[in-house]
């Protein structure tokens, strides 16, 4: 049995997050439109994140054997956030949230102007979130991988 990585990227943080689990790995890593992987295979499923719901979840998990879902958004990690994504997108296996960012260069003219007027209702006091929904930002890193390659290690 082998493993891929299939991610679906709206800005390219869950694409260098993909990225970089593969060559880590040394696993195949398709885009959740090119994705290829047979009925053995172990699927590492990477997506953003859209109002909760982990975008293009339902069709990766009705055609493949996904072993690991991660999410990304831009939130910072919290047990009751990644609770509530588990809830709302009814996850039963193992699961991770990373943070990635907001790129506002690749979005579309609805998000740019939508994202920093509810960004001041999510963010409200805290000033680094606040900060991230009108100027955007990246906070992708390989570190963010440690407890899923620690999970992976577990497994073998």
């Amino acid at each position: 049995m082998s493993r891929v990585v299939i991610y679906k990227s709206k800005t390219g943080h869950t694409k260098k997050y993909a990225k970089m689990l593969s060559k880590e790995l040394n696993i195949p890593c398709y885009s959740y439109k090119d994705a290829k992987a047979n009925d053995n295979d172990e699927v590492i499923f990477l997506s953003y994140i859209y109002a909760s719901k982990i975008m293009g979840l339902s069709k990766i998990l009705k055609k493949y054997n996904v072993k690991i879902i991660i999410a990304v958004g831009a939130m910072p990690y919290s047990k009751d956030y990644l609770n509530t994504l588990k809830q709302v997108n009814n996850i039963d296996t193992s699961f991770f949230y990373l943070r990635g960012g907001i790129d506002y260069s690749k979005l579309n003219f609805f998000f740019k102007k939508f994202l920093p007027i509810i960004g001041k209702d999510i963010a409200k006091d805290d000033k680094e979130l606040l900060n991230l929904f009108k100027n955007g930002g990246d906070f992708v890193s390989k570190d963010n991988l440690k407890d899923i390659f620690d999970f992976l290690n577990k497994e073998c």
